[in-house]
């Protein structure tokens, strides 16, 4: 495993692209939640009774513990940073041909796979990780509130966000293998029609069926964006969803090593 952590990291060390994307993550991600915690504040110290509520609605709450699920929440409209970036590095492969070097050099295609899923995972746990640490930072600057296991498992649930979002991209870029066109299919898709497709089955079901069943949009029901304005029109369980994500990474993980066991190189 870290051989092939190894080799992945020869690929993307002086790989510029990489490096402009995940800087950019890191850049919008503390800018985004900058601009809320701003806009709150200054909602906060208006004294306009209407306002101060509609702030916490709508901008969230930035003190321990519920700093946490605040961060994550604005913080998952930019996993299609990550996704892009895994899109880039694995779509390299086949219009260089590295993968067929790879594999002449005694790599198998099991190996070659898994060692793509372990970039995968890894850059999932790194986005976590900022978004844990930039969490710390705007909590610290509100006064009050302590730290609890409640508020942490919203960094778990990006955790398996991050995942879900990073490696359908990755099965995406492994079925299409042409960069312009992944990267159009899985923006265009998870931002309309993967919610469009859980709000028609919710609605032809009658029930919050179509929300866990969608690919993406059942890890944003572990960490929705504006969770308390979401829960007055939409009930889900988080654990069912989680339930169901494990499904989805389960074949996210399986379903591509099948899958390049079987193409033509």
């Amino acid at each position: 495993m870290r051989l092939l952590l190894q080799l992945e990291w020869m690929k993307v060390k002086e790989y510029r692209t990489f490096w402009i994307l995940f800087v950019l993550f890191i850049i919008s991600m503390v800018g985004i939640n900058y601009i809320y915690w701003e806009t709150k504040q200054q909602l906060t110290t208006s004294g306009d009774i209407i306002a101060q509520t509609a702030g916490n609605l709508i901008f969230g709450d930035f003190s321990f513990p519920a700093v946490f699920r605040t961060v994550t929440g604005m913080s998952s409209w930019l996993l299609y940073l990550p996704g892009f970036i895994i899109i880039f590095h694995t779509t390299n492969e086949f219009i260089f041909r590295t993968h067929r070097q790879n594999i002449i050099d005694g790599l198998s295609r099991r190996h070659f796979v898994v060692s793509k899923l372990l970039v995968c995972f890894t850059l999932a746990f790194i986005c976590t990780l900022i978004v844990f640490i930039t969490s710390l930072v705007f909590g610290s600057l509100q006064s009050g509130g302590t730290i609890t296991w409640q508020g942490l498992a919203y960094i778990g649930y990006f955790f398996i966000q991050s995942c879900i979002y990073i490696l359908f991209a990755f099965t995406l870029a492994l079925l299409i293998r042409k960069a312009a066109l992944a990267v159009g299919i899985f923006f265009i898709y998870g931002l309309i029609f993967d919610f469009l497709g859980a709000n028609w089955l919710s609605k032809y079901t009658g029930n919050s069926m179509g929300f866990y069943l969608m690919p993406l949009q059942v890890a944003d029901e572990l960490n929705p964006v504006l969770e308390e304005v979401r829960k007055m029109k939409i009930s889900t369980d988080k654990n069912i969803a989680l339930i169901i994500c494990f499904a989805w990474l389960a074949f996210y993980c399986l379903f591509p090593i099948w899958k390049f066991k079987k193409e033509d190189l």
